[in-house]
């Protein structure tokens, strides 16, 4: 059944690279409009998140223009995998802005070991491609499925602008190789994770579990870690931010230095957010394991 569905997939992606690219984008937006008006479930998630965060200080009407926005920017994820795959050189430096490159630059002639962090904001996958391209080659973070080979398409259409995909099962042995050799590793830490593996943090104002990976990793190799984002802007361009770097922690006591680390990177990627809240990724439950509470109350309704 699978290999039917991947068959299926396939021929989807065949025929959507040959559309023009106002009706491909024009069935992304249909998709996604259709998303939110049947995925009530999601939409309770998102307006809860929102109002534990900002409680009376954001509106209805605010609230429904995120959840919106939360499914456009999803099927742009898959939009920008399959339109990333004929790219050129040229048409992604038209889209895509950067600035900041220098901090980067910088630490590389260093020769300091360097980690990116990010979030579930804006366009990950021009992100991705652009900093594999034209910055450096990055080795990433990412979360396997059930289906063997749609994880084959990912990796591939991912790996095609120079990146390197590591799946989460094993990887910080890989993680670990890679910065011992001086190599860029990049990590996307704004999801829960229960307290058995994460860092307890205050992530926009509220306390959330977060990965240690990251501050661990650091702290071992004496890396900076450098906070990255991309925002979505008109006509489908995008604006890369690259902050400042989060200078090494390194005490005689590991377990503070990694909480202080984690609290440094829950600042930098909730100032991201504020930025421009609609960017980030609302329908996960973030603060599920300090405020489950928020969940379950809306699904009872």
């Amino acid at each position: 059944m699978k290999k039917i569905v991947y068959k299926i997939f396939l021929g989807l992606v065949y025929i959507l690279r040959k559309l023009p690219k106002s009706i491909r984008r024009g069935f992304f937006k249909v998709i996604a409009k259709l998303a939110y008006l049947f995925a009530g479930k999601t939409n309770r998630i998102i307006e809860s998140n929102l109002k534990l965060v900002f409680g009376n200080k954001i509106s209805k009407d605010e609230i429904k223009e995120i959840q919106k926005y939360s499914y456009f920017n999803m099927v742009l994820w898959v939009q920008s995998l399959i339109e990333n795959l004929d790219v050129t050189d040229e048409e992604l430096k038209k889209s895509v802005s950067i600035e900041n490159t220098k901090f980067v630059t910088d630490l590389i002639e260093n020769n300091k070991p360097i980690i990116f962090i990010s979030a579930h904001f804006g366009n990950m996958e021009m992100l991705s491609t652009y900093m594999n391209k034209f910055v450096i080659p990055i080795h990433q973070v990412a979360r396997q499925s059930n289906f063997a080979e749609f994880d084959e398409f990912v990796v591939n259409a991912r790996e095609k602008s120079g990146s390197k995909i590591i799946f989460r099962d094993g990887a910080l042995k890989k993680l670990f190789k890679a910065l011992k050799k001086n190599e860029v590793i990049s990590l996307i830490i704004d999801q829960n994770i229960n307290s058995r593996e994460g860092q307890e943090v205050t992530f926009l104002g509220k306390k959330a579990n977060q990965t240690a990976s990251s501050a661990s990793l650091a702290r071992k190799f004496d890396a900076y870690i450098i906070p990255l984002a991309i925002f979505n802007k008109a006509d489908y361009k995008y604006h890369i931010k690259i902050y400042e770097p989060i200078k090494p922690v390194k005490t005689e006591n590991e377990k503070e230095d990694i909480k202080v680390i984690s609290q440094l990177e829950a600042n930098a990627i909730s100032d991201i957010i504020l930025e421009d809240k609609k960017q980030w990724f609302w329908p996960h439950k973030r603060f599920k394991s300090h405020y489950r509470e928020i969940y379950e109350k809306n699904f009872n309704n």
